[in-house]
């Protein structure tokens, strides 16, 4: 007896109901199927059949089609005239119909069913066999033209969650329905961030994944530092190893291990019609052995990778070695990654297949290598010897950089379209600093560049170097320089620094710790100079985090002659209440700031009272 699983019920006649229906020319009684299977149950469709027991066997029985989903079905098989083979998750059935087209109408009721239920599908039953082949033909005809009336918002979601908590036996919730059609509907967003229900239990995290097996307007499951459970992170997997329409995945800082990785490899190998191109599984210790799996799986992506982030998963060189060779094995890949983060791990020794995949022709436009101490040589010039025309995004770093590499100003000044550079954390000596601010002056392709050079160490040596080059280049539009230990220096390179014609964002903060007080007013009188020039392009500063207490009142005070700056950010400055007095009265005259960052500056409740009367004003 098949059970309300699948939600088709083969329910055995009443001892009366038998006895009167033994010719095939009586009708069934639908009063006693009805008694036999509960009034509550709604009808679709019912059929006398024989169902096969053992051997040639059968015994007479009525099929029952209800309720609201045959989600269950795996396959459906019709290889005789009227012999009907149904597959489902917890087992299977054969049937004998009394005749062909019996059988026709069955399957012809269940894939129109399915069409009401999942919009979209592409396949309406996963695997159907019948014979001869033209009967499928004329069912496919059918499906095709029967096209179900509008499935609901975001695909049907709601309609296709309730079938998933019927057909697992988990409560219907009517709060991730009002969330779907009300809050998703009109944020008109394909992204379903299982951060939205956390609130929830794991089982209903359970059923709402379990929707995206089906569903086809959602591409992208997400989650951010929230640990999944294990039941969840098994409906993950089956659903990647079923979709064809999820296209990203993003479980960051999901408490995974190395064998989620492995058993991700498996779902990606189970399904070859997978659409996943995004995979971030950033700050999960996946290790080598899980990142080396789904290397292997990557090499048979047809569709290659778009965005692929394994920053802090406990990387060595060796995991990264065997990730590339799978990379490269794949041909759709050099020109469909696009996004390659490996930050984080660290990676000092021989990658020499690394330096291999960057050198060949690629489409990579952000390439992240922060905190991994690589050779900034090798990558440069790995990358000089593959495709450089599509890079935008380079973030390096290195704990040591005593030597120059020598195809830095090389690399910089050929690159064709980077518009982000981030060697923050890199002790930079110098000469390299030098190397790189003249490769990007002399490079005539480059327009826009963002440029971090944050925590560098610098110092003396570094801000000589700046002074000598920055007023000339013209297309760094947004440069840190914050935590370098520039201290006094600051008071001459401002001067050189206001030259500059392209820089609109400046960060200087964490640079006035070893300033002594008689020492910061040439510094700060520099910083008014700056921000007051009437032609000034800047439009954003950063003080952040300068501990510049009430000195901080000599800045406030200039913004009110100040008409450039639509942002300033002068959080963890400690200026406590006279500073905020300050804000208050320069946010009375200025009318150009739009955005000001102040927290952790010791502000009483008093101080926010000034700052929002002024605001009033």
């Amino acid at each position: 007896m098949f059970t309300d699983d699948a939600n088709i019920i083969l329910v055995q006649l009443l001892s009366l109901l038998a006895n009167t229906c033994k010719s095939n020319d009586i009708p069934i009684s639908l009063k006693s199927v009805r008694d036999a299977v509960g009034r509550k149950v709604k009808l679709s469709l019912r059929r006398r059949v024989k169902l096969e027991i053992k051997g040639d066997k059968t015994e007479n029985r009525v099929l029952v089609e209800h309720s609201l989903n045959y989600l269950e079905i795996q396959g459906i098989a019709c290889n005789k005239p009227t012999q009907l083979f149904i597959e489902y998750e917890r087992g299977s059935f054969s049937l004998k119909l009394l005749s062909t087209e019996e059988v026709n109408e069955v399957v012809a009721h269940i894939g129109n069913c399915l069409l009401r239920i999942c919009p979209g599908l592409h396949n309406v039953i996963k695997k159907l066999c019948m014979e001869p082949p033209d009967r499928l033909i004329s069912l496919q005809t059918l499906w095709e033209n029967n096209k179900p009336a509008e499935p609901g918002p975001c695909g049907g979601f709601s309609q296709m969650y309730r079938c998933v908590c019927d057909w697992l036996g988990l409560p219907y919730k009517e709060e991730v329905q009002w969330d779907v059609d009300t809050i998703y509907l009109t944020q008109d967003t394909r992204e379903l961030n299982l951060q939205d229900f956390s609130h929830l239990e794991n089982r209903d995290l359970v059923a709402i994944i379990a929707v995206l097996e089906f569903n086809q307007w959602f591409t992208k499951l997400s989650t951010k530092d929230y640990k999944l459970s294990a039941d969840v992170c098994e409906q993950i997997l089956r659903v990647v190893s079923r979709s064809s329409r999820l296209e990203e995945l993003v479980l960051d800082n999901a408490g995974l291990k190395t064998d989620f990785a492995q058993k991700l490899a498996a779902a990606l190998a189970h399904n070859p019609s997978s659409g996943l191109t995004t995979i971030n599984l950033a700050n999960n210790p996946l290790e080598d052995r899980g990142i080396s799996s789904l290397g292997a799986q990557f090499a048979r992506l047809r569709k290659g990778l778009k965005h692929l982030n394994f920053s802090k998963t406990s990387l060595s060189p060796k995991g990264v070695n065997s990730l590339c060779q799978s990379l490269s094995a794949n041909p759709s890949i050099p020109s469909s990654l696009v996004h390659l983060d490996l930050s984080g791990n660290v990676l000092r020794d021989d990658m020499q297949h690394f330096y291999h995949f960057l050198g060949q022709p690629n489409s990579l436009a952000t390439l992240d290598l922060s905190n991994t101490d690589c050779s900034l040589d090798q990558v440069c010039s790995a990358l000089l010897r593959g495709s450089v025309e599509h890079l935008s995004v380079l973030n390096v770093s290195k704990r040591k950089g005593k030597e120059v590499p020598p195809s830095f100003k090389h690399f910089f000044s050929s690159v064709m379209s980077l518009s982000s550079i981030n060697v923050s954390g890199t002790k930079l000596p110098p000469e390299a600093v030098k190397a790189l601010l003249l490769g990007l002056a002399s490079n005539v392709n480059l327009k826009e560049v963002s440029l971090d050079l944050s925590c560098c160490e610098l110092r003396s040596g570094g801000s000589q170097i700046l002074e000598g080059c920055i007023a000339e280049i013209p297309n760094i539009s947004s440069l840190d320089i914050s935590d370098n230990g520039l201290d006094t220096d600051l008071s001459t390179l401002l001067v050189w620094l206001a030259k500059n014609r392209s820089i609109r964002h400046l960060s200087l903060g964490k640079n006035f710790n070893n300033i002594k007080s008689k020492n910061l007013a040439p510094v700060l009188d520099s910083l008014v100079h700056m921000i007051q020039e009437e032609e000034s392009p800047l439009t954003s500063l950063s003080l952040a985090d300068s501990r510049l207490k009430s000195d901080l009142t000599i800045v406030l005070n200039a913004l009110g002659s100040n008409s450039s700056l639509t942002r300033l950010d002068i959080s963890g400055n400690a200026m406590g209440d006279m500073g905020a007095k300050m804000l208050a009265k320069a946010l009375q005259i200025n009318s150009k700031l739009r955005t000001v960052i102040w927290d952790r500056n010791n502000t009483s409740p008093q101080g926010l009272q000034d700052v929002a009367a002024a605001l009033e004003k």
